[in-house]
Parts: structure tokens; C-alpha cells; sequence
């Protein structure tokens, strides 16, 4: 208990620190990506003069005019050639003042922060909205489901990746920090990514890659990050030639894994998981290796801006984090489905603001259009967060805002338990009644059976007669008709008859909301399934009276299953007894005895004493009735105590001598010849207990290598007396000859010959082990 403590403070403290490390890294680049201008002019050196060779997009440079080709004249009024960031690195780093001359125009140019709306988006807005993804992820997957290693894994990959788009803002603008801690975030995602996916996939039985390899991974790495940290000079470059190589290689790594996998589980339960896994990590990982790494790498160039392949890196968290959340805590796939309809809906508001807005305040779109977008943009994303946070309240507060839906929930869950004991469709329509007519505006409903020559019969004839004048549909549309008076709809169509449900209208002319339609439209799918079963059931049955005079017929398989049923239903019966009927006897009698004692009349008390004993003695019945039904022993499978516990009761209860001959019961018998065993016995004693009139019965089981004899016999009033019934059933003789022809036995009742009396029983049932 002590070290399950200390190792959950241990994980918290760690946790903390991960995210004070992390908070502060965002806050930090946030100030300096805020307080420093990002220059952006890179150098070359031709002709004695110092020119520009390159200026980057979305910089200070592009932005004040700067070219390819003007020559640097002087950095903060000092010759070029005296700038240690130009003549090392080739490029001006942090600077107030460059004069540049463009031919015969020279130029003198104040370096401030005044940063295209294109460089806030990629530099301050898309890094802020990534490190936001990550880092409400991690609080979410800390607070739900922190304990799984695979989860504290995925913290750790989000905590390390979440500043990674800040730092390299911040490289753009020769951060101290940045420039060394870039190094971690590249080198420890991609080998975190690794751990994770292993660990997730370990968990569904595949193997990723090996402990051996993993080890690896994390031993480079951390050479890598010590050597650009504290053996590299890195003062205004930023070009990370170790880590681009090491991210390139568990980029392809993961990919060949990745694919092997593909192939191993895209038939399985997993292939979803895996199609969604690699698309995402294809789309958040490939711009930046294939246009940004790799150019880097082979011809010392990019072919794109990296600024261009951050945005896509977004996709590594939400796609990492749907595999978690999906297969564990919430169904992602319900809130990315209704994504789609949100969208329309709050395209649609979106479009009906702008057009008022136009109308209204601004009467021309080219007046201002970036206004106009940046409305659009901002009411549409403010849609979308409110329909999901409608749904999510109206979950919560359902029972406030609803409070007929639960009830009406309530309704439908009766109809169900009802439904399962009541099978005729005369008591179907009753309950269909009794729930229409209680959350309906309906003042009648009633089942209408409507034959192939378009007859029609009311099911239920004690209803009344207020559906008479209701015009009735029957043709072969199961959708829910509804007109003024009343609605039909078709709950069968049999090849014989139809199955209507019609019902008439309270208020003629009143139409259901949309919580009772679909109240209505759910009562009515559960009725077709009912009924269904109800016709499924009563074919059955016949289909069994046409077997019945032929026992051959009725195949081994279908006897053990239909056993089973019978054996389930008596257990269900015999839990419903002691769970409700019971206890709710022994609660009366308790209640008896707390009354007895504040009552001070004598005849009162006895009376109630009386009254008390009766439902004791009725309990102790009902428990006697139960153990008959559901002897606990057999289901544990010790059939010698459940034997003696029966011929104990026998013995206390017969007017006849039980004479018992039990050899040895082997182990391993199986549950269902345990369970005949059991049965007959059971069966044959009560049949000599009520029918036979016998002073003697005799029972004798005996064990063989790969079979079992149970012999009885009695001195009663045999056969003449205790005819067979030839039909199926599962009580009685005839249940005997069932159960053990299901196990593929046979059974042998005989006369007996005795002098002296009518006759008696002989009974062999001789069974395979």
C-alpha cells in the first residue's frame, strides 16, 4: 500500500515538473517570438562586398523590401565584415539598424517587429493552437487514464513534442534556448513515438520493434541531444545536421514497421486502427522529412519553407490520442461524426451573420474583406464549439430540460420485461395499450388482424368500441401513417394475416412532438420484434406436434437444447422466488413482529402470531420448491450430496421402504448427464410417491468404463395406472425418455409379475460416458 502511494506521488511530482518544463518553454519563446524581429537576411560575400544571398519568407527582410543581390553597407553603424554573425554564420543576426544599397539608392533601415499578419499566423498563432492541443491532451489523459504505461508514455511524447513549434519560431530569431533544446524535441518525439507504438500494439499481441532496438534508439538519441547541447557551437546557425539524419532514419523506420504491421492485422479487429494510424503519421510527419529534412540533408537547402510543413504536425497528437480515447474512454468516432453536421449548421448561421453584417454595417465586401473573413472564421469556429457544448449539457441536464423522457424510457423498458413471459398477442396488445395510452395524447389504441381478403379482426375484443369508425391501412408500408383522426402502422405481415397497431387521436388534429414520434417510432420497432418472435415461437411449436407421434424424429441435438432452456428457466424462476417472494414474505413477518410489540391486545397478537407462522410456513415451502428446481450441489457438480439431500426429503415425506444401491460417482462426468442423472431419479420418486402406490422402491446406479445403468423398481400399481404421455415434454416419464435420448441413451419401462400385489414398475436407463 505504502510503495502504490510513493510511486503515485512519484508519478505526480514528475508529472508536474514535465509540465512547469513545458509551460515555461512556451512562455519563454512566446516573449521572445513577441519581443524580437525575426531579420531573415542571409549573406554571401562576392567581389570584396558584402551582398544578399537569400532573404526567408514571412521575415522582417521580406517585408521592409530587402533583395537578393543589395549589398550590406553596415549593421548598427559598423562595417559588415566587423559582424561576427555575418562573417561565421552568413547571416545578420539580432540587429536595430542595416543600411543596404540597391545600385546607386542606398537605404537606411530601422529592424523592428512589425510582423506581416502571414509570419503571426506561422510564427505565433499555429505554434500557440499546437502547444494548446498538446497540452489540454496531456491534462486530459493525466486525469482519465494516467496509470496505463501506454498513457504515461503518450504524456511524455505530448510534453516533449508541444514546444517544438515555438522553438523553432524562436531558432528563426537566434534564441539562446532554442537553439539548444531543438535538439530534444526532434531527437525524443520521434523515439517516444516509437515507445508508444510498441507499447500500444504489445497490448494487442504484435510486436513493433524489439527491446534491443528501442534501447538503441534511446542511446543514440541521447548522444546526439549531449553533443548538440554542450559540444556544438550553436550561436545565431540553427542547421541540425545529426538530429535531420537521426529523425530521417526512425522516419523510415516506423514506415517499414509500420507497413509490415499493415499487412499482419489489416484483416483484423485492428485494421481500422491501423489505416487511421499510418494516415495520420504520414500526414503530420511527411512534409516536414520530404521537403524539409531530406532537401536539407542531400543539396543544403529546403525545397519549401519549413513554415509551410508545420502546420501538419497537429495531426501527430489528435491522431496518437483518437487511437487511445477511442478503444478506451470515449467513442471519438460519435463526435468526429457529428463534426459533419455541425459544420452545416454553423456554415449556415455562419452565412446568415455575414449577410446581416453586410446589410447592415459594411454595404460592400471590398470594403474591408479581411474583416469579413476574419467574422466568418470567428462565428463559425464559436458554432461549432457551442452545438458540442449544447450536446454535452443536454446530457447532463436532460432531466431538467426533459422530464417526460425518462419516464417515457421507463415505459419502454417494462414493455420489454413484460414481453419477455407473455406469449400470446392478445396480452401484446394489452401492453401496447397500457404504454401508448399513458405517454401518448391517445384516447384508444387496439391490434387488428387483417386477413389476406382484407378482413379485419379486433385481437383484444374487451376494449372498447371507440375504433370502430377508424379507418384501418393494411397494405405492405411498415412507416408509421398518421392523419387527423388518429395513425396505423404495420407491426407484421404474415403470408396469412397482417399485424395492425391503430390508434385515435385524443384532440383530433393534435400531432406528436419530436421526442413522442420517436418515443412512438421506438415502441413500435421493439412490438415488431415481439410479435415476430411470437409468430417465430408458435411455428416452432407446431413444427414440434408433427414430431410428437414420431419421437425418432426429433433429433438429439434439438432434445439437449431445448433441455437446456427448460433447466435455465427453472434456475431464472427459482432466483425470481428467493429475490422477491421471500424476502418479501420474511420483510411481512418482520414488520409482524415490530407490530406485535407496541400492540397490547391480547386476540389481536395471536392472531397476528398466527399469520405470521402461515407465511413462515409458506416460505419454507417455497424454499423447499426451490431446492427441487435448482438443487445447488448438481450445478456444483456433487451429485452424491444432492442424492442424499433428495432421499432424505423422500424418506421424511413417503409411505414407502427406499431402498438405494449408489456405486461410486467417477469424477469428470459431464454437467449434463450429471444433471439427467439427477432428474430422473427426481422423476421417477415422485412418480412413486403419487401415482404408484408402492411399499417398496429400489434404486440402483452403477458405473461401467463408457457407461452408466440406473435401475428402478417398485411394487406398486405399474404401468395400467402411469400410462406414457407420447407427446414431448420435459416432466413427468415422458421427460425421462426425452433427456436421456438427447444424450444418446435409451430407457426400458417393463411390468413386474409380483404375487401378492397388482404389479409394480421396472425402469432401466442406461446411459454412455
Amino acid at each position: 500500500m505504502i510503495n502504490n502511494i510513493w510511486k503515485q506521488w512519484r508519478r505526480s511530482i514528475l508529472f508536474l515538473a514535465a509540465l512547469i518544463y513545458a509551460l515555461t518553454l512556451a512562455a519563454h519563446f512566446m516573449w521572445v517570438i513577441l519581443d524580437r524581429p525575426y531579420v531573415g537576411i542571409y549573406t554571401v560575400q562576392e567581389d570584396n562586398q558584402i551582398k544578399v544571398s537569400a532573404v526567408a519568407p514571412y521575415s522582417w527582410a521580406e517585408s521592409a523590401g530587402v533583395r537578393t543581390g543589395d549589398v550590406i553597407l553596415n549593421v548598427d553603424g559598423r562595417q559588415p565584415e566587423d559582424n561576427r554573425n555575418i562573417t561565421t554564420f552568413g547571416m545578420v543576426g539580432q540587429a536595430k539598424q542595416v543600411t543596404v544599397a540597391r545600385g546607386a539608392v542606398v537605404r537606411n533601415l530601422n529592424i523592428d517587429n512589425g510582423a506581416s499578419e502571414w509570419a503571426l499566423l506561422f510564427y505565433l498563432i499555429i505554434p500557440l493552437a499546437f502547444f494548446a492541443t498538446c497540452f489540454v491532451a496531456v491534462l486530459f489523459l493525466y486525469l482519465r487514464k494516467e496509470s496505463s504505461p501506454v498513457v504515461r508514455i503518450l504524456i511524455a511524447l505530448l510534453i516533449t513534442v508541444s514546444p517544438v513549434l515555438f522553438e523553432m519560431s524562436a531558432n528563426a530569431r537566434h534564441d539562446s534556448w532554442s537553439l539548444r533544446l531543438t535538439s530534444v524535441a526532434i531527437v525524443f518525439t520521434l523515439i517516444f513515438l516509437v515507445h508508444f507504438l510498441r507499447n500500444y500494439f504489445s497490448v494487442c499481441g504484435f510486436l513493433l520493434v524489439s527491446n534491443w532496438l528501442l534501447g538503441c534508439l534511446y542511446l543514440c538519441g541521447t548522444l546526439i541531444v549531449i553533443n548538440s547541447c554542450f559540444f556544438t557551437s550553436r550561436e545565431v546557425s540553427a542547421y541540425y545536421q545529426q538530429e535531420l539524419v537521426f529523425s530521417v532514419f526512425v522516419f523510415g523506420l516506423l514506415c517499414i514497421q509500420l507497413t509490415r504491421l499493415y499487412y499482419q492485422i489489416r484483416a483484423s479487429e485492428y485494421g481500422r486502427i491501423i489505416h487511421l494510424l499510418m494516415a495520420g503519421f504520414f500526414l503530420a510527419l511527411f512534409p516536414f522529412v520530404a521537403l524539409y529534412a531530406l532537401p536539407n540533408m542531400f543539396i543544403g537547402t529546403s525545397l519549401v519553407p519549413v513554415e509551410w510543413t508545420t502546420p501538419w504536425m497537429i495531426m501527430l497528437p489528435v491522431t496518437l490520442c483518437y487511437i487511445v480515447l477511442s478503444s478506451a474512454l470515449i467513442d471519438m468516432s460519435f463526435y468526429i461524426g457529428q463534426f459533419g453536421y455541425y459544420c452545416a449548421l454553423s456554415f449556415a448561421i455562419t452565412l446568415l451573420i455575414l449577410i446581416s453584417f453586410l446589410g447592415l454595417v459594411q454595404r460592400h465586401i471590398t470594403e474591408s474583406p479581411a474583416d469579413v473573413a476574419r467574422l466568418g472564421a470567428l462565428c463559425f469556429v464559436v458554432g461549432l464549439i457551442i452545438f458540442y457544448i449544447k450536446e454535452y449539457t443536454d446530457y447532463h441536464l436532460i432531466q431538467f430540460l426533459h422530464p417526460k423522457r425518462r419516464r417515457r424510457q421507463e415505459t419502454l423498458n417494462r414493455f420489454l420485461q413484460k414481453s419477455k413471459t407473455e406469449y400470446t398477442l392478445r396480452h401484446v396488445d394489452l401492453m401496447l395499450r397500457r404504454a401508448v395510452l399513458s405517454q401518448l395524447p391517445v384516447e384508444e389504441t387496439a391490434l387488428f388482424l387483417v386477413n389476406s381478403k382484407g378482413r379485419m379482426r379486433q385481437v383484444n375484443k374487451k376494449t372498447t368500441l371507440l375504433m370502430r369508425h377508424m379507418p384501418i391501412i393494411a397494405d405492405h408500408d411498415f412507416d408509421l401513417k398518421k392523419s387527423n383522426i388518429g395513425f396505423t402502422v404495420l407491426l407484421k405481415d404474415d403470408k396469412t394475416n397482417k399485424v395492425v397497431l391503430v390508434g385515435k387521436w385524443m384532440k383530433p388534429g393534435r400531432s406528436l412532438n419530436l421526442d413522442e414520434n420517436m418515443w412512438l417510432e421506438t415502441l413500435v420497432s421493439y412490438a415488431r420484434v415481439v410479435i415476430d418472435n411470437l409468430y417465430k415461437t408458435e411455428g416452432l411449436l407446431q413444427a414440434f406436434h408433427h414430431l410428437e407421434n414420431d419421437r425418432k424424429r426429433i433429433p438429439h441435438a434439438m432434445n439437449r437444447w431445448l433441455f437446456s432452456i427448460s433447466e435455465q428457466e427453472r434456475a431464472h424462476l427459482s432466483r425470481d422466488m428467493h429475490d422477491t417472494n421471500i424476502q418479501d414474505q420474511l420483510a411481512i413477518a418482520r414488520e409482524i413482529d415490530a407490530a406485535v410489540k407496541k400492540i397490547h391486545h391480547p386476540e389481536t397478537v395471536r392472531k397476528l402470531s398466527y399469520i405470521r407462522e402461515r407465511i413462515l410456513d409458506n416460505t419454507e415451502e417455497m424454499r423447499k420448491m426451490i431446492r427441487e428446481w435448482y438443487p445447488a450441489d448438481i450445478f456444483n457438480g456433487k451429485l452424491e450430496n444432492a442424492l442424499d439431500v433428495l432421499f432424505q426429503r423422500v424418506n421424511l415425506s413417503a409411505d414407502f421402504h427406499l431402498e438405494t444401491h449408489l456405486a461410486d460417482i467417477p469424477h469428470g462426468l459431464s454437467k449434463e448427464m450429471v444433471l439427467c442423472l439427477y432428474r430422473a431419479i427426481q422423476e421417477l420418486l415422485h412418480n412413486a410417491m403419487n401415482h404408484a402406490r408402492a411399499s417398496r422402491v429400489r434404486l440402483d446406479l452403477s458405473f461401467e468404463e463408457d457407461s452408466c445403468l440406473l435401475c428402478y423398481q417398485d411394487d406398486g400399481a405399474g404401468l395400467a395406472n402411469t400410462a406414457i404421455d407420447p407427446f414431448f415434454s420435459t416432466t413427468g416419464l415422458t421427460g425421462i425418455m426425452s433427456r436421456v435420448e438427447g444424450l444418446n441413451g435409451n430407457v426400458l419401462f417393463r411390468e413386474r409379475k409380483i404375487e401378492g400385489t397388482d404389479g409394480g414398475l421396472s425402469v432401466q436407463i442406461h446411459l454412455p460416458i
